[in-house]
């Protein structure tokens, strides 16, 4: 019979042992204790037969035998207190080690390592392929993003006429703060009519840009012996023209009080940010003054405070209020949002209102300083009522809508100030824009709001845009409107329609204009409130437009109507100031 192994040396191999079949050595485990399988009895022998086979040591069969009066011996012999508990461990009675005790320690590793390595290498190498696949089919499948060419001035044609224009829809963005700064519901006819502003047509940026060829000169019905519109310039603001010409075309000294009166009451409203708001209780004001308005848009409510400041010739370079005008116009630059579409200016929810009344304050501020850092701003901004514009040539609330009178009068006041300020808006604007506007009108020269009409308001809106866009002084059509605006009388409460009459008779040097321009002036001068409360210097008149713009509004337009001797040079005689004494 084979030699049987001494117990006592039969513990797992210590860290400093090699095992018997490894030919390289390596780092001692931790000791791993093998669970043995309790055999029956009748096994043991062919068991024995193959302990001894020297491949690995392993446990004895043999219930220990301890010495009660030495705790660390067994068999008779002392052991180390750690070997003792190791084979406390891995001793069972009458249990005897699985066949795999048989292995090596490099067997047994190399048995249990090569299926999990080669079960994790076959799915690292699938799943690698995977992803590589599926970001091959992501590149592929990506949509390539879309690239939107907004003017193309050197690869397309310039059209010579409206047909030629390219009217495909563009999608534009109209930023929208809150709603209007001044619903302008004139009458029965401007009735919102649910015109989805994404699902109309506009003009093409290529048809409007400031290289517009000149309609051809076959095309053009000349006029003989023609009194054109070519005045209209700012000069009249500088301080020795606007009092000589407010007292040659109709001014006085009360009524120039009143301008000074109504400017003071519109600075004591502007906002800490610069703006002007039409909920102006809410700011400096207090609440003290009552009859704010109900809707808001701040570029257009800063935009018409400019304009009535800079209307009494006072800039950011020149006057009493230079810090004041300068944050407005501030504000307004910090407020638009340029695009490939040029600059916006829109805010409320018939926008385009707004977005004209701030180009206009900010062209007749650069007009009237120079200051080169409006230059960008102001180009922008008339970029923008360009390709706002509909095929048919009017403007509405939103970029791209079809147009009504109202909304395109803002618009073309626009572009003359742009103008002005020496920024040329092509020649198809212009046309299409007289061609909506002749759409409006009647046989008895009068205009409606989007279809042909008499009311007073888009009457007086329609004569002036004709005037701007070079009509004759003594064309029938405009004569007879204006004989109906000077029959109809200036109005007790709406600031809207005297606005625009009251230029219209100004710029033609209409024979009523001294009647007109006496009832206005002087109706205004004592309508404006002249107490020592927190209203001094305002007007407010609850028609449907004021209750809109509230108190600033009627104020601000009030003040323009009183300026009109020479906030604008009259139209039709460019040398009015060579005629002064």
């Amino acid at each position: 019979m084979s030699k049987q192994p001494d117990p006592s040396q039969a513990a797992l191999p210590r860290p400093d042992s090699v095992l018997p079949s490894s030919a390289e050595p390596l780092e001692p485990p931790a000791p791993v204790i093998p669970k043995l399988k309790t055999v029956a009895p009748q096994d043991r022998r062919s068991k024995e037969a193959t302990e001894d086979s020297g491949a690995f040591p392993v446990l004895s069969r043999r219930r220990l035998v301890r010495d009660p009066a030495n705790p660390f011996a067994i068999d008779g012999i002392t052991k180390d207190p750690v070997d003792i508990a190791l084979v406390r461990q891995a001793v069972t009675v009458d249990e005897e080690p699985d066949q795999q005790l048989k292995l090596t320690l490099r067997e047994r590793i190399a048995q249990n390592r090569f299926p999990v390595s080669s079960l994790l290498i076959s799915t690292t190498f699938h799943l690698a392929i995977f992803l590589t696949l599926a970001l091959l089919v992501f590149h592929w499948e990506k949509p390539q993003p879309q690239i939107s060419v907004v003017a193309t001035i050197d690869s397309t044609p310039i059209p010579e006429t409206p047909e030629q224009a390219d009217t495909r829809t563009l999608d534009i963005e109209a930023p929208v703060e809150d709603v209007s700064p001044v619903d302008m519901e004139f009458d029965a006819t401007s009735v919102d009519d649910q015109v989805n502003a994404a699902e109309s047509e506009s003009m093409t940026p290529n048809v409007v840009n400031n290289d517009a060829k000149p309609v051809p000169t076959e095309q053009v019905q000349p006029v003989e012996n023609a009194n054109l519109p070519v005045g209209g310039g700012l000069e009249g603001r500088e301080s020795n023209s606007r009092a000589m010409l407010a007292a040659k075309l109709g001014g006085t000294r009360e009524s120039e009080m009143a301008v000074e009166l109504g400017l003071k009451w519109i600075v004591a409203h502007q906002y800490n940010d610069g703006s002007w708001r039409f909920f102006h209780d809410n700011g400096n004001c207090g609440g003290a003054c009552g009859n704010e308005g109900t809707q808001e848009s701040a570029t257009a409510a800063t935009g018409l405070a400019l304009m009535s400041l800079m209307g009494a010739g006072y800039t950011h370079r020149f006057g009493p209020y230079q810090e004041e005008v300068k944050k407005g116009i501030d504000y307004l630059i910090k407020k638009m949002r340029v695009s490939p579409r040029g600059g916006s200016l829109v805010s409320g929810s018939k926008g385009m209102y707004a977005h004209a009344i701030a180009t206009i304050a900010l062209s007749e501020a650069l007009t009237m300083t120079k200051d080169t850092g409006l230059i960008h701003p102001v180009e922008k901004a008339r970029k923008y009522i360009e390709t706002a514009q509909h095929k048919a040539g009017g403007w509405r609330y939103d970029p791209g809508e079809v147009g009504d009178m109202t909304v395109t009068g803002w618009q073309l006041m626009a572009l003359k100030s742009c103008e002005i300020s020496g920024f040329k808006t092509g020649k198809i604007t212009y046309q299409l824009a007289e061609d909506f506007v002749d759409s409006l009108g009647s046989s008895s020269g009068c205009y409606g709001y989007q279809a042909p009409g008499e009311n007073p308001t888009t009457t007086a809106v329609g004569i002036l845009s004709k005037m701007y866009l070079g009509a004759e002084l003594h064309q029938g059509g405009l004569q007879q409107g204006t004989r109906f605006l000077a029959d109809h009388g200036p109005s007790k409460h709406d600031m809207y329609f005297n606005y625009y009459a009251t230029q219209v008779l100004h710029h033609r040097s209409d024979p009523d204009w001294p009647k007109w321009n006496q009832t206005m002036r002087d109706y205004l001068v004592t309508t404006q409130d002249q107490g020592n409360s927190h209203r001094a210097g305002s007007w407010y008149f609850s028609d449907m437009h004021g209750q809109v713009g509230g108190r600033l509004y009627t104020t601000a337009m009030s003040v323009m109507i009183l300026e009109v001797y020479y906030r604008y040079l009259p139209l039709y005689d460019k040398d009015v100031l060579k005629t002064i004494d």
